[in-house]
C-alpha cells in the first residue's frame, strides 16, 4: 500500500537518501578494492615495493591532503544524514499545534485495540480517521482538519502500537501516554493496517485493528450518529 500521509511520504525520502548514500560509498569501497587487489598484487619474482610495511620502519603515511579531503567529505556526509534525521524526528515526535485536530484515546489491551473519541465513542478492533479537509475553518467546532493526535496507552502489559503506512509505532505502556499524529489524504478502508509490535502474550499475533479513512463529511455524520 502507498504512503497514506505527509509524514510518512517524508520519512520514505529520508530512508531513500540513507539508501543512496550507503550505495554510493558501498560502490566506492569497492571499486577501490578491487582496483588495489588488481594493481598492487604480488607478481612471481617481482621484489617488494618501495612503500611495503619492514619491521622497526615507521610506515609511509601516503597522501596527507587526499586523506584530509576524503575525511572531510565523509564527515560532511555523516553530518548531513544526521541533520536530517533529528529534523525529521522532532517534527514527527510533535503534533501540530492544530485547533482542529482530532484527539483519539488508543487503549491497548490483550489483545486487541480500544479507540475513545472526544464524544467519549469508543470502538474496538476499528479505527475510523477524516481525511485533510483543506476547507476547514480554524477554530470552528465539529470541523475537523485532518490532523489526528493519538494518546497512547495500555490497559495491562506492554503493547507497541504501529500503523506502517504512516511509519508510526508508539510503545503502548501502562499508567504512561506516548503521543503520535497523522494527517490522511487517501481515504479507504485497509484491513488490520494496524498491528502490536510487541510480544505481548499468547494472542499477541492476532492483536490487529482495521484502519478506515472516511471522507471530512462521512467521518462528521459517522461521529455524531452514534452507530
Amino acid at each position: 500500500m502507498p504512503a497514506l500521509a505527509p509524514s510518512a511520504e517524508q520519512w520514505q525520502s529520508l530512508f531513500t537518501l540513507y539508501i543512496i548514500a550507503a550505495v554510493i560509498v558501498a560502490g566506492a569501497v569497492f571499486v577501490m578494492f578491487f582496483y588495489f587487489l588488481a594493481k598492487y598484487r604480488k607478481k612471481p619474482g617481482a621484489q617488494d615495493p618501495k612503500d611495503a610495511p619492514r619491521v622497526g620502519v615507521m610506515a609511509d603515511r601516503g597522501n596527507p591532503a587526499l586523506a584530509a579531503i576524503l575525511t572531510a567529505l565523509l564527515i560532511s556526509l555523516f553530518f548531513g544524514l544526521t541533520l536530517n534525521t533529528f529534523a525529521l524526528n522532532a517534527y514527527l515526535q510533535n503534533p501540530p499545534n492544530d485547533p482542529n485536530a482530532l484527539y483519539v484515546d488508543v487503549i491497548g489491551f490483550q489483545w486487541g485495540w480500544r479507540f475513545v473519541y472526544p464524544n467519549a465513542r469508543e470502538l474496538i478492533g476499528e479505527f475510523r480517521v477524516p481525511e485533510i479537509n483543506r476547507t476547514c475553518t480554524p477554530g470552528v467546532r465539529g470541523c475537523w482538519s485532518g490532523t489526528v493526535i493519538l494518546n497512547i496507552t495500555s490497559a495491562d502489559v506492554f503493547h507497541s502500537f504501529g500503523i506502517p503506512d504512516f511509519k508510526i509505532k508508539r510503545d503502548a505502556i501502562p499508567g504512561r501516554v506516548n503521543q503520535a499524529w497523522f494527517v490522511a489524504e487517501q481515504s479507504g478502508i485497509f484491513p488490520e493496517a494496524i498491528r502490536c509490535y510487541e510480544l505481548c502474550g499468547t494472542g499477541h499475533a492476532l492483536m490487529m485493528a482495521d484502519l478506515i479513512i472516511q471522507s471530512p463529511d462521512s467521518f462528521h455524520d459517522w461521529y455524531l450518529s452514534g452507530v
